[in-house]
């Protein structure tokens, strides 16, 4: 059993209300060990980045990222955007980062003892494809939700149905009950259930064996349809050139190249167990390009100065095994991977 496994379980105990597994420290391993080229690289079998980007090679990686919590990404089908994308009133990404901003000084002003907690937002290249409307998708991590059709006036319920609950209690109200209720409202659910938080239910019928698993949420005057993320994994990579060039253009490249690999070992995909590439905006930390992010069995591993030559070894490495290049790793959701909170799933 891998460190990422063990921490999913770990995760799975606690929702439940048993005893936590220890966690032994993270699997760290050096770029000798995935096979990677050398340093210079002049392996002539994979592309270069142009000689012309500034990439920073001497300022330590490691604690580079800010300590969040919750990674939250709106589907816009598109590669760049604004430079900064909470100004661009076009966008959910506008309204959204409001409803955030507020909710969480709501929270801060409340006096609860809730912990406030910081919440990454990006746009992202997926495409939503599952539904029809005026709204937006929304990935949520790591809580693995993905929620349709979401519109700017909906954001403020939003913020309390999906990003005020504490990560690993999504689905629980304050008083022990809970307002997700299953799509087809066939089957009540189990003792176990009922403790841990409603199961995801499929849609009936032939289309509902091929259909995502979903939940009705109800909050406010909004009730959203929350699908459970069903992909192995996410490679998300900063494309965010009108913010800084050195993303956009490097960005390209290992799309490109992490294409070729996981489509060579026939992952590359949406499906259960696939592996998804998402370009996404500015994650921070331009001056580290290549940005990539790997999000797998609910943890969200932040890699920075990555090479092309790099794509091979973190398919192999993060994506197949779950272990760590320290080579390249910045940090993960609450600053490393130490810190790591318990999830839903």
């Amino acid at each position: 059993m891998n460190y990422v496994q063990k921490m999913f379980l770990t995760a799975k105990r606690v929702a439940m209300g048993s005893a936590e597994v220890d966690v032994e420290a993270p699997p760290f391993v050096g770029l000798s060990d995935c096979s990677a080229c050398p340093n210079p690289c002049g392996d002539d079998d994979h592309p270069h980045y142009p000689s012309y980007l500034k990439i920073n090679q001497t300022m330590p990686l490691l604690h580079s990222v800010k300590s969040y919590e919750r990674h939250v990404l709106i589907s816009t089908g598109k590669e760049d955007w604004e430079s900064h994308i909470d100004s661009d009133k076009s966008s959910l990404a506008f309204y959204l980062q409001n409803a955030i901003d507020k909710g969480q000084q709501r929270l801060r002003d409340s006096g609860s003892g809730q912990s406030v907690y910081r919440i990454v937002l990006t746009n992202s290249s997926r495409k939503a494809e599952t539904w029809d409307g005026p709204g937006w998708q929304v990935v949520v991590l790591p809580d693995q939700l993905v929620v349709n059709n979401v519109t700017p006036e909906q954001c403020d319920d939003f913020f309390e149905a999906f990003l005020e609950p504490p990560v690993g209690t999504f689905g629980q109200e304050a008083d022990g009950s809970n307002e997700i209720q299953s799509r087809d409202n066939t089957t009540a659910p189990s003792s176990q259930e009922a403790s841990t938080g409603p199961s995801f239910s499929s849609a009936g019928g032939d289309q509902g064996r091929n259909s995502p698993l979903s939940r009705e949420v109800r909050k406010g005057k909004t009730t959203f349809i929350a699908h459970r993320w069903q992909a192995k994994a996410a490679v998300m990579i900063c494309s965010h050139k009108k913010r800084d060039k050195r993303c956009g253009v490097t960005a390209m490249i290992l799309k490109k190249e992490f294409t070729r690999i996981l489509r060579s070992k026939d992952l590359l995909g949406d499906a259960e167990g696939d592996v998804e590439i998402w370009l996404v905006s500015h994650i921070g930390g331009h001056k580290f390009a290549g940005n990539v992010i790997v999000h797998r069995g609910g943890v969200s591993i932040w890699y920075g100065r990555v090479e092309p030559c790099h794509s091979q070894a973190i398919v192999d490495t993060t994506i197949e095994r779950g272990e760590i290049i320290r080579d390249l790793y910045r940090g993960g959701a609450n600053g490393h991977l130490d810190a790591y909170k318990q999830i839903a799933w």
